[in-house]
């Protein structure tokens, strides 16, 4: 397992020897232009990076790198000379594992190989989209290898609209999401229906899995990303701007959360779980019911970094609150109290007597409470 990345030549925002500890599953977020793309991109092109187990020993694994803006390939991604991050050409290298024999000998077995792939991937877009119309289909040939399948199975989707055949490329981006999802399930599956153990790490690295895709596709996505990390010799680095795929991986003894930051043009990476870079209400009330969880002990040890302010409500007198209630009642409160506007992109006048935050309070607000939950993993202060 692949303990530590170290990038140990300067890559764009990415400083020399800069270090990110993995779990099984790795989730980094972090505000636009903070340098995920530019670690991502370091990473997978093997160059000026180390891969260290737990004893500090070099490692050499598989990388399988699906970017937020390639998802259909291009002609020339689908050559098997060419190098590229397409997709056909990454999924490829995750099916290589699965040690299907290409040779005229096993020719039956192979055909059966590949149509179990399709029917799986059939099934899993199906089920995924409620729709019928996107299916898989595949010529096999004398010569076919495990990149061949999955390039021909990229290229031949096809899907029926108004009675007429669409190619890949004329289908929407969701759509192609949609399909991502289903073969990285299906290739999860046969792994663990066939029992296969890789000698060789595989690392996928997949940016911003939640791009055109619907809340529930989003629930189905995590959970084969995380069924592939659960994998022997398997893990998973996802970057993310969706609150999602912060609480859903915010626990658990495989699980870590990183957030990046750019100082001085210089990418730095936050202590773990210290969330920056998401301003979404869902993800505050997801901290604060953990917040609360803890004892009014520990509340009232960490309630010291928030500020108080006046809190308004009808036939009340005004209450000082800390921006931690003072924000949760907002959220839980916005339709009941008259005198509550939320979040707000300029501040009201001080004269007027409402209850309001910004952008800027929400995310502090996240990233204080992520730091209080923090604390005893990391051995910080807050």
């Amino acid at each position: 397992m692949i303990k530590k990345i170290t990038i140990t030549k300067e890559s764009k925002s990415i400083p020399k020897n800069f270090e990110l500890e993995l779990g099984q599953l790795t989730v980094i977020t972090g505000e636009n232009n903070s340098g995920k793309t530019n670690f991502i991109r370091a990473v997978w092109g093997l160059k000026g990076v180390e891969f260290l187990d737990e004893n500090g020993e070099k490692l050499e694994p598989e990388i399988v790198y699906i970017a937020a803006e390639n998802i259909n390939p291009s002609d020339n991604e689908c050559k098997t000379s060419t190098k590229s991050s397409g997709l056909i050409e990454n999924l490829s290298k995750l099916f290589s594992n699965l040690e299907v024999k290409f040779n005229l000998e096993n020719k039956k077995n192979i055909i059966k190989d590949i149509e179990d792939l399709i029917d799986r991937t059939n099934k899993n877009l199906e089920n995924f989209s409620g729709k019928t119309k996107h299916q898989l289909e595949i010529e096999t040939n004398d010569e076919i290898d495990s990149s061949t399948i999955i390039q021909a199975l990229i290229k031949s989707i096809t899907g029926k609209e108004d009675g007429k055949e669409r190619k890949l490329s004329e289908l929407g981006q969701g759509t192609q999401r949609i399909i991502v999802a289903s073969i990285l399930k299906a290739y999860v599956d046969i792994l663990i229906e066939r029992k296969k153990h890789t000698e060789k790490p595989i690392l996928v690295l997949f940016e911003e899995p939640e791009i055109y895709l619907h809340p529930k596709l989003k629930r189905t996505l995590n959970a084969t990303l995380e069924k592939i990390a659960e994998q022997e010799n398997h893990q998973v680095i996802v970057t993310t701007h969706d609150p999602y795929f912060v609480f859903k991986n915010f626990d658990g003894l495989e699980k870590t959360i990183f957030s990046f930051m750019k100082e001085s043009e210089v990418t730095e990476v936050l202590p773990k779980k210290i969330i920056s870079g998401i301003e979404d209400e869902l993800l505050f009330i997801f901290l604060y019911s953990l917040v609360e969880e803890k004892n009014r002990e520990f509340l009232r040890e960490n309630l010291d970094g928030f500020k108080k302010r006046k809190y308004f409500e009808d036939g009340k007198k005004p209450c000082d609150k800390d921006d931690l209630v003072y924000i949760r009642h907002q959220i839980h409160h916005l339709g009941d109290n008259p005198f509550t506007i939320g979040l707000v992109s300029e501040e009201p006048k001080k004269d007027e007597s409402k209850n309001f935050y910004t952008e800027e309070e929400l995310a502090g607000a996240i990233k204080m409470m992520s730091k209080m939950l923090g604390r005893e993993t990391n051995g910080i202060t807050a």
